[in-house]
């Protein structure tokens, strides 16, 4: 018998929209960061693009020890909650904290 994962799932159209969802959605990330950085320091554009991987490598290095003890400890659903808390914690600081400017 074929397992499906996350056992949430209820179908393969609803698993491919999830798919094709998180595609659209993280493909206009590095456009953003690229946007943001070259306008917040546009002198050192480059030197902080560097030091923005650098921090986005460390995330993931982070997030995968971090991942991976969680699953040793507790099984796959602990992971499934705390990123999900994590991501939340992450919405409302950047909704009470990053201001707009005006065009």
């Amino acid at each position: 018998m074929l397992s499906r994962f996350p056992p949430s799932a209820v179908s393969l159209a609803g698993d491919a929209a999830m798919v094709a969802l998180w595609g659209l959605a993280f493909g206009a990330v590095p456009v953003a960061w690229s946007t943001w950085i070259t306008r917040a320091v546009p002198d050192e554009a480059e030197s902080a693009g560097g030091l923005f991987v650098a921090a986005i490598n460390f995330a993931i290095a982070t997030g995968a020890a971090a991942g991976g003890a969680l699953f040793d400890a507790n099984g796959f659903s602990s992971v499934f909650v705390a990123s999900g808390v994590a991501l939340f914690l992450a919405g409302l600081t950047i909704v009470s904290t990053v201001r707009t400017k005006p065009a």
